[in-house]
């Protein structure tokens, strides 16, 4: 359904228009050293589909650990995880929390991309959603996992999908990271979205709370716009304040910087003891080098701040952001 627009959204829209046709190319990754970190391939269906993921389980007894699902990019993305050396277990190891990387294949979509776009896959019970989330509630059963510290994220296309993962089971994911990725239901031929949050309350029905983000979108992407993270923001932020009892600050509550791995602004937007969104600014560099960062050991940093947000989170009930 589409929704009334201000000029001013209609400017950022119309930025997001030149580059959102290229958002499904994802981020081809260049070769790292592998890790002899355990990585182990396994297949997942349901009546929406079958899917291969990757399942990395942390030393230790796994009982009540963590969940982390994390979406690729496009193009060829087994090759990029292997080319990689999966470097983001090594994090896993440090913090305690399984990692599953489900791969989205050709016969899917022709590029390896996630579906986010595609009305058939934004709705809860149906489609990509359902694979995902199903996988999601079946390696939790399998490994009993705690249900209340479970996330999901990703990187461009991937990062899309985690938007419509978090719209269509808030009940599932208590936060979400998704980088370089875009609106949930943005229309690839008007180019329009829903600024308002309201289509994601909608999508979430009684089960209405915040899900706090971990967003990325930088500066000199040439392939995921700025424009488009900002309004990914814009998005959430309208839903936090649709979905939830608390209010939502108009501007950041701190602003700092980092220079790890590369210089980077950081905005957070919190309410009492809840981080309800941090968004990242990298300056450099651009959309196949930020997925390097988020794949390979260059990036472990920016790995570890993404996980250490969404780690903080547990889930809360219906409007609430924080558990």
């Amino acid at each position: 359904m589409m929704r009334g627009f201000s000029r001013a959204a209609f400017v950022v829209l119309a930025l997001l228009a030149s580059g959102v046709q290229f958002l499904m190319a994802g981020a081809q990754v260049a070769q790292a050293a592998p890790s002899d970190a355990l990585v182990v391939e396994r297949t997942f269906a349901n009546s929406a589909g079958a899917r291969d993921y990757y399942l990395h389980v942390p030393p230790g007894d796994p009982a009540g650990k963590p969940l982390m699902i994390y979406l690729h990019g496009c193009t060829d993305p087994q090759r990029q995880l292997v080319d990689t050396g999966f470097s983001l277990t090594k994090v896993a190891d440090e913090l305690g929390f399984v990692l599953a990387y489900p791969i989205q294949p050709a016969t899917a979509n022709e590029r390896n991309c996630w579906n986010w776009f595609a009305p058939s896959d934004q709705h809860r019970g149906q489609g990509e959603a359902s694979i995902i989330a199903d996988l999601t509630t079946t390696l939790i059963g399998e490994f009993g996992l705690d249900r209340t510290r479970v996330y999901v994220g990703g990187y461009s296309a991937g990062g899309a999908m985690s938007t419509v993962m978090a719209a269509t089971y808030p009940d599932r994911y208590a936060a979400i990271a998704p980088m370089a990725g875009g609106p949930y239901q943005l229309n690839p031929q008007t180019f329009s979205a829903d600024l308002t949050g309201a289509s994601i309350v909608e999508a979430m029905g009684s089960l209405a709370r915040p899900v706090p983000g971990f967003f990325l979108q930088d500066l000199a992407d040439q392939t995921s716009l700025y424009p488009i993270g900002r309004t990914n923001l814009v998005q959430w932020l309208g839903a936090y304040r649709l979905a939830g009892d608390d209010g939502v600050p108009a501007a950041p509550s701190s602003v700092t910087a980092t220079a790890a791995p590369v210089p980077t602004t950081v905005e957070r937007y919190d309410v009492g003891g809840c981080a309800l969104a941090e968004f990242r600014t990298p300056i450099g560099p651009d959309h196949l080098g930020g997925g390097l960062l988020m794949q390979s050991a260059q990036g472990i940093d920016l790995q570890r701040a993404m996980m250490n947000f969404l780690l903080a989170h547990r889930l809360g009930g219906a409007r609430q952001a924080c558990g």
